[in-house]
């Protein structure tokens, strides 16, 4: 009888610790960690910017538009102490211009920390996986697998994401 109890205590604390939330930002909209130091997510509350900043993180990175509020969201950044970036990214799509800003902001360490986002995280997905197969040389597949984890969800944004790696892939 004790060992059962004993099984069973020991059990149901192992259950409780694996609910706990590994990361404070588990509770942004699509948050997702791509790398140690790197975290994606739709668009975050004030209240989540304020955990963005406990959490260590020197940058962030808004994908949204003027008419989506970016510009409200720069001086709740700083005030927190941390760098606003935005690349406004619209019906327009994809351009070598964007493709290069985000990679000059991903590739500066002082920048990392970085949460990078959008409303809901499907440009974040659609701009990871320009960047892994363009700047960074991943497959295709396995950069759509990340994208997606990342975010990607809108089958015309992987469309147009697609169409810009084919006319714009290094050989």
């Amino acid at each position: 009888m004790k060992r059962r109890f004993l099984a069973l205590v020991t059990l149901l604390a192992a259950s409780l610790l694996a609910a706990q939330p590994s990361d404070p930002l588990e509770g942004l909209p699509n948050y997702y960690r791509l790398r140690p130091d790197i975290a994606t997510a739709g668009q975050p509350s004030d209240e989540a910017l304020e955990a963005v900043q406990k959490a260590g993180f020197k940058a962030v990175l808004n994908l949204r538009t003027e008419q989506e509020g970016s510009l409200d969201e720069k001086p709740k950044v700083e005030a927190l102490g941390m760098e606003y970036f935005n690349i406004p990214i619209g019906r327009e799509g994809f351009s070598p211009e964007i493709v290069s800003k985000f990679r000059d902001i991903l590739e500066d360490s002082a920048n990392r920390p970085i949460l990078i986002h959008c409303a809901s995280s499907n440009r974040v997905g659609a701009m990871w996986y320009i960047h892994q197969v363009i700047t960074n040389g991943e497959s295709e597949s396995s950069a759509l697998e990340e994208a997606k984890k990342a975010g990607l969800r809108s089958e015309v944004l992987e469309g147009r994401a697609k169409d810009y790696v084919a006319q714009n892939k290094p050989d």
